[in-house]
């Protein structure tokens, strides 16, 4: 019988705080240089996500960062970030850690044309319900690259393409890297003022170290986005997705991917998300992926805003099947402009027809951020 031990996670709530900070400082006449700093403390009751070996702890980090944001009342906009993570445990110390993030992200649009550009980097030493390591967080090295362009060439019509790629470094070696690189494409018909109809098509190539088993996927699909009704915005894709192995054979799926939020009121807002698409795992391993959630947020004042989420990830493997839950519960509170506290708790489940992949986990989170 697996044993449920309360595991407390004080986790900080997001770091960019209000909009409407001031800044640090002012840099030339159209940006803006912000300092953030977020504190957390955290009870976690399974730091491994290992049901045959529980370990709890508490843990503490502090994480200083700058945030430059430019492009104020132009064409041209974006930001810049660095945020560096010190983490310490209070039993399990050979896990304390320093961990880097940074990125940048630029967006472009005068109304015909639209460009967006993003680039970050990031280290993680973390377990997940894919990647696990008996006794030991998983250390990662995330580079990730993005450009889209998308420009109308009738007043009905335009054309997305784009191109995207995702590097993943793993520390253990018994956990296999990955490049992959995807390419899509979409051409959008206008059919209203507030919605368009797209046709889509996007390649994927994943190239995996080791014996890895590298994969070539191709998406043919239909999709709408827009407003749907005056409260529901958001975008679909449905279609037939292929992958095929490069040591031969292929496999065939019903693919899609859609985001919708709905504005219940000025105060509470939904949001909906599902996909079914392929992935590779962290040992090198095809898999097929659906996954569904939901989350609502409800701006209770001026100071507090509580939000509740619930998702599922079911992923098939080539020797196992898992079901994995995840929910949240969090609020925050807003001193003023510059300081907002936060709680929240996660529950975590994984459930497998293959035991050892399977565990629960609950985290409990209170954290204090700055944004100046």
């Amino acid at each position: 019988m697996k044993q449920s031990i309360l595991r407390i996670t004080l986790l900080s709530a997001a770091l960019g705080l209000s909009a409407h900070a001031a800044p640090f400082m002012a840099v030339g006449d159209n940006a803006e240089l912000f300092v953030t700093a977020s504190a957390q403390l955290q009870a976690d009751n399974n730091i491994y996500l290992d049901a045959a070996n529980e370990k709890s702890d508490t843990i503490f980090s502090f994480t200083p960062g700058l945030d430059l944001v430019f492009g104020k009342g132009s064409v041209t906009k974006g930001n810049a970030y660095y945020r560096e993570e010190f983490r310490r445990y209070s039993d399990n110390d050979n896990q304390d850690t320093e961990l880097s993030n940074l990125g940048f992200n630029s967006s472009y649009n005068n109304g015909v044309t639209k460009a967006d550009f993003n680039a970050s980097y990031a280290q993680v030493a973390q377990n997940d319900n894919d990647i696990r390591a008996t006794g030991a967080l998983v250390r990662r090295k995330l580079t990730n690259l993005g450009a889209k362009l998308e420009f109308g060439f009738s007043e009905k019509t335009s054309l997305a393409a784009g191109i995207s790629f995702a590097k993943t470094d793993y520390g253990p070696a018994s956990f296999t890297d990955s490049d992959i690189w995807s390419l899509p494409i979409d051409l959008y018909y206008k059919a209203s003022e507030k919605m368009d109809w797209s046709l889509g098509y996007r390649f994927r190539n994943s190239d995996l170290s080791g014996a890895g088993t590298d994969s070539t996927d191709h998406f043919f699909n239909v999709g709408a986005r827009g407003e749907f009704t005056p409260k529901l915005v958001g975008q679909v894709r449905v279609g037939l997705t292929q992958r095929s192995f490069d040591i031969g054979g292929d496999d065939t799926q019903l693919g899609f991917d859609g985001n919708l939020t709905y504005a219940f009121s000025e105060k509470t807002s939904y949001r909906f998300n599902m996909s079914n698409d392929f992935g590779s795992s962290g040992t090198g391993d095809s898999v097929e992926t659906f996954r569904i959630g939901f989350d609502a947020t409800n701006k209770l004042s001026d100071q507090w805003s509580f939000t509740g989420g619930l998702s599922l990830n079911k992923s098939d493997y080539p020797t196992r099947t898992d079901d994995y839950w995840e929910g949240l519960l969090a609020i925050s509170y807003d001193l003023n402009a510059v300081v907002n506290f936060g709680a929240s708790y996660t529950y975590r489940n994984n459930g497998s027809n293959s035991a050892p992949a399977e565990f629960t986990n609950s985290v409990f989170t209170l954290g204090a951020n700055i944004r100046y």
